[in-house]
């Protein structure tokens, strides 16, 4: 386990990083994202509001440019429940970045009506579409804030999960983040130097997690929202975390982390790699992520159709 000086510890090391570091935070309007938005000391930050929350992002920014005068914020809006605003979002980076260091997405949901697009579909095109600079960037880094590790069978019939016969709340966020897992191992195994992080930060005192108060199932033990920030920091930065050494060394006494058959990390609350090997190692033999795949870029397509543009300007 990453004590939380350890992790303070490791933090405290992130002047090291090489000048100029890119960093895009998607999801970072509230929660887990938010926290770790403002802990982040990265010299050029760039985060995704949905419309709604344009204005309150905005006053944010604005606040952490008053703590951190070094840093430029840049706020870009797109509703990133719909996958062709995803190409918003890659074109307003790759206009003006010739490298991208650090991608963090949260679940900006968090509440009582998890969405595929939000949760697996606009996050996945995100990345995919922004490998050209995450790649020209020396130690990138990839966060996705999810279920990692918690993965468990998925019907290859229904992938897309529209039978309201098998939705419940648990089994929307496994089911998209099983997928994500098996399509970030593809994208991993075909970018040897991208450093990729599933991580299920546990109980957090979000205000998402508060709407659970009126059905009294919001969970014990909850971790505060700053601590999971500052992890969430830990986990964008430190060597631990790296499929290549980098500036900022592993704090002494800690252990290493395991990465999955598939080659990226899947870590807990405290930071420690996950095995889930027994339901992983599976869906690789049988292809299942190649099916995962295969129906990703083809809801992406339909996607693209729908906003009226060719495939590959999606």
């Amino acid at each position: 386990m990453a004590a939380l000086q350890t992790v303070l510890q490791s933090n405290a090391n992130i002047a090291r990083l090489p000048s100029g570091i890119v960093a895009l935070f998607v999801g970072a309007t509230s929660g887990i994202g938010q926290s770790t938005l403002q802990h982040v000391p990265a010299p050029h930050i760039y985060s995704v509001a949905h419309p709604q929350t344009v204005a309150a992002h905005e006053t944010h920014l604005a606040s952490l440019s008053k703590s951190n005068p070094t840093a430029t914020f840049t706020l870009i809006t797109a509703d990133v429940s719909l996958v062709s605003e995803i190409d918003k979002i890659v074109a307003a980076i790759t206009q003006k970045e010739t490298k991208l260091d650090i991608l963090v997405w949260s679940d900006t949901r968090e509440g009582l009506e998890p969405s595929m697009s939000t949760r697996y579909y606009s996050p996945l095109r995100a990345v995919q579409q922004l490998l050209p600079l995450l790649n020209a960037a020396p130690i990138p880094r990839v966060i996705s804030v999810l279920a990692g590790g918690h993965e468990a069978q998925i019907s290859k019939a229904e992938l897309d999960l529209r039978d309201s016969a098998n939705w419940s709340y648990w089994n929307a966020a496994v089911h998209a983040a099983t997928m994500c897992t098996l399509s970030l191992e593809r994208l991993a195994h075909g970018n040897p130097g991208l450093s990729v992080v599933h991580w299920h930060p546990g109980a957090v005192a979000t205000p998402g997690l508060a709407k659970w108060d009126k059905y009294s199932l919001t969970p014990p033990n909850q971790r505060s929202q700053d601590e999971a920030g500052v992890r969430g920091v830990f986990l964008a930065t430190s060597d631990q975390y790296a499929v290549q050494s980098g500036p900022v060394l592993v704090p002494g006494g800690l252990g290493g982390v395991n990465k999955s058959g598939g080659g990226i990390f899947l870590v807990d609350a405290d930071g420690e790699s996950i095995d889930n090997e027994g339901v992983l190692a599976g869906f690789r033999e049988r292809g299942v992520d190649e099916v995962v795949w295969s129906h990703t870029e083809k809801v992406w397509a339909e996607c693209a159709a729908r906003a009226g543009r060719p495939k590959d300007e999606l």
